[in-house]
């Protein structure tokens, strides 16, 4: 059985597939996605990535805690567990930061773990691309996936219509 290499090219075969009318996700956006901040935010966070700007990171925090979009439970929320377990991300953020398009990463436990899958790969002829070679598991996530991308599409939540839809060409 083949390994589901969630790169670009399986991304955009999937939007494709789907007769999506973009390759990648129109709500990629601080402003417009409770997710995709939260992966930033916790990215910046952990020192990972960049920070975002504190006044704005908690601009947009304030903002999305007041919506039905806003996780529920610490289980729905986006999180860092140790230094390499990413969970319920954004695929269009771990893309970016990551290279691979997943709601989950997880790294290996420890160096022997990852000397164990670095030697099967090399015997197996796993190419350079292929992500088992960075991580231990990861989950695939098209954006059409996400757990909030219908209620996004709808632009709807509990306090009447939002300002999630795509509005390209308009700021914040």
């Amino acid at each position: 059985m083949d390994t589901i290499q969630p790169d670009l090219k399986w991304y955009t075969e999937i939007s494709a597939q789907k007769n999506q009318p973009s390759s990648r996700c129109p709500f990629a956006s601080v402003h417009r996605c409770p997710r995709y901040y939260a992966s930033l935010s916790v990215l910046g966070k952990a020192g990972v990535a960049t920070s975002l700007e504190p006044a704005e990171d908690e601009r947009l925090l304030e903002k999305w805690k007041r919506t039905d979009l806003w996780p529920a439970t610490d289980e729905q929320d986006t999180g860092i567990m140790g230094t390499d377990h990413y969970h319920n991300f954004c695929p269009e953020v771990s893309y970016e930061r990551f290279g691979w398009f997943a709601s989950i990463l997880s790294g290996y436990a420890d160096e022997i773990d990852n000397g164990s899958a670095h030697a099967r790969l090399g015997r197996d002829g796993a190419t350079a691309h292929d992500w088992r070679w960075a991580w231990a598991s990861v989950s695939p996530m098209h954006y059409t996936e996400c757990p909030l991308y219908s209620a996004l599409l709808l632009g709807v939540n509990d306090i009447g219509v939002n300002d999630t839809k795509p509005q390209i060409g308009f700021s914040k």
